[in-house]
């Protein structure tokens, strides 16, 4: 998968500009807040209709106020598709192939876009909803029959809950078979998708940092020892008190240890970094090999995180990897890259450079 163009106007401080990017390798550099983090951004609202820095799309547009209005042609390896992301007063608009999107998991198929940068970190450090999306995403690019069961599953879930807080108990043990059917096949396709990726988290953290034990430990969201129904059923009177659904898939932990300890506790934050790292660039690995397209990577300034050996062994995988990747950095010298299409940011001017 790559952007092959793109055009951008309303976007932060960014001047309205026509990128035309190598499929393989590109170097954003320019001074701190210059606006090279800018572009990675729109290639992320391109790719999931949302921003990785500000929870509103409108705090994107420039001034708060200008039309945003993203376009690019992407490529994913068969033919050359048209992408369209606009924000305004009046919401957002999403096209694909000049038609209005069936929806984001559409754009998402498209374009699966995944960031590199200093906020990666919380995949380690926040609760276990961070680790569930990480999943979660994985799964939805590997097996095409996850996004039909976890929105059957999501949508008994809400019913149900609904049910247990208006006290209709007898409507919310009837959505239990549907809750059942549903999220027994997305904890059997979250276990197919880990065990690929768990050996290749470990294969990258060898390289990088040694022998360190590291392991994907899953747990269901119910007890091992009982089925997604006797679970359910077991916690009918707690249920019927606080109003919710206790147990099953929505509550699921992902936890990533390190020598038998949670890898937040046992890991330096140098080497958490470089553990997330090889997290995104195994799950890069996973999608592409499962026949999926290659997610496109945006690695935003990658010097300022790690060593220059860390760095050097890092940016030598990924672009080894099948995927399209965007560095930024204050210096292109600072990126151990000579291959690819180079741009810089100056006042939020984009001008292409040559190597």
């Amino acid at each position: 998968m790559a952007v092959h163009r793109l055009s951008l106007s309303g976007i932060r401080n960014l001047a309205d500009a026509r990128l035309t990017f190598h499929r393989h390798c590109n170097v954003i550099t320019g001074a701190n807040a210059a606006g090279k983090t800018s572009v990675l951004e729109a290639i992320h609202v391109l790719g999931r209709a949302r921003s990785f820095r500000v929870g509103r799309l409108d705090r994107v547009r420039r001034d708060g106020t200008a039309p945003l209005m993203l376009q690019a042609e992407v490529d994913d390896g068969w033919q050359v598709h048209r992408v369209g992301v606009g924000r305004d007063s009046g919401g957002t608009r999403v096209r694909v192939d000049g038609e209005d999107a069936r929806g984001l998991s559409q754009l998402a198929r498209l374009l699966p876009v995944q960031i590199i940068n200093t906020e990666s970190q919380r995949l380690l450090q926040d609760g276990p909803e961070a680790r569930r999306s990480y999943l979660n995403w994985t799964v939805f690019h590997v097996e095409h029959d996850f996004h039909v069961a976890w929105r059957r599953f999501d949508r008994a879930l809400r019913q149900r809950n609904a049910a247990l807080r208006e006290g209709q108990l007898r409507l919310a043990y009837s959505l239990e078979s549907e809750l059942v059917s549903a999220g027994e096949v997305v904890d059997g396709l979250r276990r197919r998708v880990l065990s690929a990726l768990e050996p290749r988290v470990q294969e990258r953290v060898g390289q990088w940092l040694g022998p360190v034990r590291i392991g994907l430990r899953y747990r269901q969201g119910w007890a091992k020892d009982r089925s997604l129904r006797q679970a359910l059923e077991g916690q009918h009177e707690s249920e019927a008190t606080v109003g919710y659904t206790m147990v099953g898939p929505q509550r699921a932990e992902l936890q990533i240890m390190a020598e038998g300890m949670e890898a937040r506790e046992r890991l330096s934050r140098g080497q958490q970094k470089v553990l997330v790292i090889a997290l995104l660039l195994a799950q890069a690995e996973v999608v592409a090999a499962a026949g999926g397209p290659s997610p496109v990577l945006l690695v935003d300034d990658l010097p300022a995180e790690l060593d220059d050996d860390h760095r050097d062994e890092v940016v030598a995988s990924l672009l080894a990897s099948s995927g399209q990747c965007f560095f930024t950095a204050i210096h292109a010298a600072a990126l151990p890259v000579t291959q690819g299409q180079q741009f810089h940011v100056e006042q939020g001017c984009i001008t292409e450079m040559v190597y």
